[in-house]
């Protein structure tokens, strides 16, 4: 069952299509994860790219980000990302894109706290190499800001400059990489707090 774990919309079952390019995130990674980022999502403006049902971007809103928007390539999945955020009545503070990366980039405006991006496995790791090319070259991330990277342990990603991991949590079949920019990872301690 994929759910809202905390927040005002705690316990709200989310909608998934039946599509196996789709890979919802598990609970207890969705909540190491947060507990990771703590008070930073309080408040922050989030981008969840290759968004799929929702789900982080959703969590993210329930705990208190005050706007998320959504990129996600298939048409309708994107529909089930509405969906959930009808059913989770966090739809005024969000915006679904519809549309491939790294283009749909476009669509969006500096700066975000956190950015999400949770791409299928099998993706060309280029593509990922040209999304932080192109996040990076807007100015995408506001200052202090974090990109989390959820990954195949095989994959091998190198972020381009100013891009630096500070953080890596591993959870058998995925990965979580924490990226800032490398001037301030300094900043970021592993229990989500900063300095």
């Amino acid at each position: 069952m994929l759910r809202v774990i905390a927040g005002t919309a705690k316990g709200v079952r989310l909608y998934a299509p039946g599509n196996m390019n789709v890979r919802p995130i598990l609970d207890r990674i969705k909540e190491s994860l947060f507990s990771l980022l703590s008070d930073r999502v309080e408040g922050a403006r989030v981008l969840d790219l290759f968004a799929g049902t929702g789900s982080i971007g959703i969590e993210a809103l329930s705990r208190g980000a005050e706007h998320v928007d959504f990129i996600e390539l298939d048409r309708k999945t994107a529909e089930f990302i509405k969906a959930n955020l009808e059913r989770a009545s966090l739809s005024t503070r969000a915006r679904v894109i519809n549309g491939r990366l790294p283009s749909a980039l476009r669509r969006v405006r500096p700066e975000y706290g956190l950015i999400f991006a949770d791409p299928p496995f099998k993706i060309d790791a280029r593509i990922m190499e040209e999304v932080c090319r192109v996040m990076c070259g807007k100015g995408l991330l506001c200052p202090g800001g974090l990109l989390i990277y959820r990954h195949s342990p095989r994959a091998v990603h190198e972020p381009p400059p100013p891009l630096c991991m500070c953080e890596r949590r591993d959870y058998g079949d995925s990965i979580i990489s924490v990226y800032s920019v490398c001037d301030e990872a300094d900043g970021f301690h592993a229990d989500g707090g900063s300095r």
